[in-house]
């Protein structure tokens, strides 16, 4: 890949010579990106830049689009995600490794994602968590300590209503759980936890109370001229499920001999712990982005995940999640050959809340120290330079300052080793400061490149290099 960035303006300037400047990522320590610039600098336009040229290159492409206005980008697919599409990833899918992979890796990166976005989650809400993950996958065979369990199908949402409507449960079996199961799990051990019981109470309880409702609703339905015959068949099979659930209630109260049979009461505390998670749940999963229903992106190479109808925090659930299962799929296909071949681009809108500093094994951190040999670039846009953490900004193969706010001079001065001077060079949509870090330099200047534009004189200078490149 290579990107025509523009015209060094120095040279331009003082040499009256053309001196282009190209972003090429085999050539540098790693392909990450960090833009920048305040609203009304060009953002946008050199965002859509970039990733235009990284598809016309043939490269795979990810964008996370929190203004949804990175859709123009050539050949790309957009997906809008919001409760209303219902499109959404299954995050109880298991990555099949035995050495890095598996049911506690997952629960530990979901609980941790959790926690990260959610402060008021206590530690007895995230050891109930942890207790009802781990229960979701053992309800359907699979096993933290059994690596052959691991490896499942992907259902959809269309498949589970199949399922469950022609009541063939041991189909499931077949699938990996959704967080919807994960839901009715906890819904059913809320019932436990009250009524006490283990799981044919529940069943015959449940069965029951569905029985009732049924009946309520008919004879609300006909305003008291109901069909009483329908009303006399429901009374049969209600006092048949009631003398059931009487029966499973004393079967398991006499089964009672070791005192080891309630260790629900345990894991999960309380009603109200599990109560308060179920709550926690449900404002994750509001948005539907966490369903088992696949965007229909089909074959598209760049991929527009347009996110802005989703709150701050399920932006950052699904974009962590999106990232790792990019990030492992092409751990698979392993290092390139030489270490600096660009793969697959990801690119992050409003970047800087995404970072998590506390947290090294954060999986943002873990793909700008570790992505480069695996191909993956990952690019982040932002309106401030110094809200990223300085394990990222010392990890970052080229910068790009479109315009920074005077106010934050100082910081940006120290964070990123630019002097006062190059920050005032700076003319939103004209110049922007560049740093490229080659091999073999351990701290390069910044460099001031006129963009191409066609109300300047250096810009129409630079945009028409840019047309002898392309056609080149």
């Amino acid at each position: 890949m290579r990107h025509y960035l523009g015209l060094d303006e120095y040279v331009l300037r003082n040499q009256r010579r053309d001196q282009i400047a190209l972003y090429e990522p085999a050539k540098l320590l790693n392909s990450h990106i960090l833009l920048c610039g305040m609203s009304g600098t060009g953002k946008s336009l050199q965002s859509k830049r970039l990733l235009d040229t990284a598809a016309r290159a043939g490269l795979s492409v990810d964008v996370f689009d929190v203004h949804e206005e990175l859709d123009s980008i050539h050949g790309a697919k957009a997906v809008k995600y919001s409760q209303a599409t219902g499109y959404g990833y299954n995050p109880l899918t298991l990555d099949t490794d035995p050495h890095v992979g598996g049911v506690n890796r997952q629960i530990d990166f979901l609980v941790g994602l959790i926690r990260d976005v959610s402060p008021q989650l206590g530690v007895k809400q995230e050891g109930v968590l942890r207790n009802l993950i781990r229960d979701t996958y053992a309800a359907v065979g699979i096993f933290a300590n059994s690596a052959t369990t691991w490896r499942r199908m992907e259902i959809t949402e269309r498949q589970r209503t199949a399922i469950h409507d022609n009541r063939a449960w041991k189909e499931l079996r077949n699938f990996y759980p959704t967080l919807e199961d994960m839901r009715s799990y906890a819904m059913r051990k809320i019932t436990a936890l009250t009524i006490g019981g283990d799981n044919p109470t529940v069943t015959a309880y449940d069965h029951l109370t569905r029985l009732a409702r049924q009946r309520t609703n008919l004879t609300n339905r006909y305003n008291k001229a109901h069909d009483d015959k329908e009303v006399e068949k429901i009374n049969v099979l209600m006092e048949a499920a009631r003398t059931k659930s009487i029966e499973a209630f004393t079967a398991f109260v006499t089964g009672i001999e070791t005192g080891r049979e309630p260790e629900d009461v345990l894991k999960y505390d309380s009603v109200d712990v599990l109560t308060a998670v179920v709550n926690r749940l449900d404002l994750l999963g509001a948005a539907g982005t966490f369903r088992a229903n696949p965007p229909p992106f089909g074959n598209a190479k760049v991929r527009v995940h347009q996110i802005k109808a989703l709150s701050t925090e399920q932006q950052i659930l699904f974009t962590k999640l999106r990232l790792r299962a990019i990030f492992e799929d092409l751990k698979k296909l392993g290092p390139t050959p030489t270490g600096s071949e660009l793969r697959h681009v990801v690119f992050l809108d409003e970047a800087h809340k995404y970072f998590n500093p506390a947290k090294s094994d954060d999986i943002i951190a873990v793909i700008a120290k570790e992505a480069r040999k695996f191909g993956l670039g990952l690019w982040c846009a932002s309106q401030q330079p110094t809200e990223f953490p300085e394990s990222f900004l010392t990890n970052v193969g080229a910068t790009f300052l479109l315009g920074v706010h005077s106010s934050f001079w100082k910081r940006t001065t120290t964070m990123l080793r630019i002097s006062e001077d190059e920050l005032r060079s700076i003319r939103p949509k004209e110049v922007m400061a560049v740093k490229l870090m080659r091999d073999g330099q351990s701290d390069p200047s910044f460099a001031i490149i006129a963009v191409p534009n066609p109300n300047t004189v250096s810009g129409r200078r630079a945009a028409a290099l840019n047309s002898k490149q392309r056609a080149a």
